[in-house]
């Protein structure tokens, strides 16, 4: 039985497991080792002074700024953990349509959502590299859904909120060495970037922590305003206004950020982070004490020359579980939904969800998908996908040493279709997100 503590874990979802997907099941032998076709776009940021939900389209994220050390306050108090749950609990994928959306039209093009094979956060991503690279204990859940062959994937949390209960100085380092660009940018930035992840086109989602304008070679922001353009409202989601207002430059370095104790290695856990955001740089400071030296700057490549060796068999494992997911959900009807439950086990839990828990999807975002997000055709390749494995029942003891037992059929579920699934939790990135260890994943 769950505890009182692991509540948030079965929300919504059936009581009983549809079945597992275990990590030995995934295959390490494809090629998904590399982001390609790599485009930023657009973006939003979240206007935390309003009342109702609104987001700034596209909104700047802060702008890096010269930090040469010193000493800092450690982190403490709560921290808004999940800010699109938190504005939108009904509809926390939203803003990712929305925004992708007219950015796409204020550039004079349109954007088809049936080309994505997944629409996600980066974080679940890094949640499925952690439990592919069997990293430790853990635990997470990740709500799957389709649209068409367009897969959603949402992430859950605990709590939208989080208490600070570990010791890091990621606020106090992201304060010191950035700054906004605009006194009204200056909450959460999400940055939607596409690429493909060996046969599939993502839509991703990531918090950026700063951006380095220098680099880019853009100057300071003139076009400040003492308040903001009138709010609009989306047709899609009226709870859910929108404000023009921001400019960012593809020049422009994205940067996420981390701090590690100087002296306990390296934190390898942001290789996961820099590869499934495709962001530029992961801004690292290094800490004893309270004292920190001036921040070190990483790309891929640099967090890759020092690995050894590079996680590709656990890229693999992620691409196959995503690719059993995907064609899980595919078998199944278009209004069947799941939860992903990793235990700290060597597979995943798959949980029907209920009709009526909520959606990352509002229903006139759904509605708008399923004008362009067709159903596969089931004769096509889509529909060869291997049968996934129920979950076994407990085999029965023999009464006689000499004679063989009857084998027990695995249980079977004649309302369902098909599927198993496992998914994992973040490595070194659980700490970022599970609110009492500092590995969580980025957000």
């Amino acid at each position: 039985m769950a505890s009182v503590d692991d509540f948030w874990l079965f929300k919504g979802l059936a009581e009983d497991p549809y079945g597992l997907l275990p990590l030995n099941n995934l295959s390490s032998k494809s090629q998904a080792t590399t982001t390609k076709f790599v485009e930023r776009i657009g973006g939003y940021q979240w206007y935390l002074a309003d009342d109702e939900p609104t987001i700034l389209i596209p909104g700047m994220p802060r702008e890096y700024q010269f930090f040469r050390g010193g000493r800092l306050n450690q982190d403490a108090g709560v921290l808004i953990y999940d800010v699109n749950h938190l504005k939108l609990n009904d509809g926390s994928l939203d803003p990712v349509i929305l925004a992708a959306r007219h950015c796409v039209q204020k550039r004079k093009k349109e954007i088809n959502f049936d080309e994505y094979d997944f629409v996600t956060d980066a974080v679940n991503l890094q949640k499925l590299f952690a439990f592919a690279q069997e990293a430790g204990e853990g635990l997470f859940r990740i709500d799957c859904e389709r649209v068409g062959k367009t897969v959603f994937l949402s992430r859950i949390e605990a709590s939208d909120l989080m208490e600070i209960g570990h010791v890091t100085f990621d606020q106090g380092l992201k304060h010191k060495a950035s700054k906004p660009r605009s006194k009204h940018c200056t909450g959460p930035y999400f940055q939607l970037v596409s690429y493909q992840f060996g046969q599939f086109k993502m839509l991703v989602r990531y918090e950026v922590d700063m951006a380095d304008y220098n680099a880019g070679k853009v100057g300071e922001f003139d076009k400040e305003v003492d308040s903001l353009p009138e709010r609009k409202k989306f047709a899609e989601n009226q709870k859910l206004n929108f404000v023009e207002f921001g400019d960012v430059s593809k020049a422009v370095p994205l940067q996420l950020l981390t701090t590690y104790p100087d002296g306990a290695g390296f934190p390898f856990f942001t290789w996961a982070q820099l590869f499934f955001t495709a962001a530029d740089q992961e801004v690292v400071g290094f800490f004893k004490g309270n004292d920190f030296g001036k921040p070190s700057f990483y790309a891929l490549t640099d967090v890759s020359k020092m690995m050894k060796p590079l996680p590709y068999v656990v890229l693999s494992k992620v691409h196959d579980a995503l690719l059993k997911i995907r064609m899980f959900l595919i078998r199944n009807s278009p209004y069947f939904r799941c939860g992903l439950i990793w235990k700290g086990k060597a597979h995943l839990e798959i949980y029907e969800k209920l009709p009526e828990a909520e959606s990352p999807l509002s229903q006139g975002v759904r509605d708008f998908l399923a004008t362009q997000c067709k159903e596969p055709i089931e004769d096509g390749p889509i529909a060869e996908a291997p049968e996934p494995e129920p979950e076994p029942e407990p085999q029965p003891e023999p009464e006689k040493p000499k004679e063989e037992p009857p084998k027990a059929e695995p249980k079977k579920k004649t309302t369902k279709t098909t599927t198993t699934t496992t998914a994992e939790k973040a490595a070194g990135s659980a700490a970022k997100s599970t609110p009492a260890k500092k590995a969580a994943p980025k957000k």
